[in-house]
């Protein structure tokens, strides 16, 4: 269970195409302990000049949630490092 302010160090990440929106979204590579469903927020340029499947590795990410309910990870200055 992820709890909201947790910030966790050197997370990798990969671009994929979202099949409920069409878009280019980031979200962490598997085995690494979080939900399979959850996203990051970053820069819109990461979703818009990566292609799918493009790797990133962020210094931090912390956990945050939206006022509607939805809970997600948030990149140390929206920055994403290609790898």
């Amino acid at each position: 269970m992820l709890v909201i302010g947790t910030k966790y160090l050197d997370v990798l990440f990969e671009t994929f195409l979202d099949p409920e929106t069409s878009h280019i979204r980031v979200r962490p590579l598997s085995d690494q302990g979080f939900p399979p469903n959850i996203l990051i927020e970053s820069l819109t340029k990461f979703r818009d000049e990566y292609p799918e499947g493009t790797v990133f590795r962020t210094e931090s990410v912390t956990v945050c949630k939206r006022p509607e309910g939805r809970i997600y990870l948030r990149a140390k200055n929206q920055m994403l490092y290609e790898i």
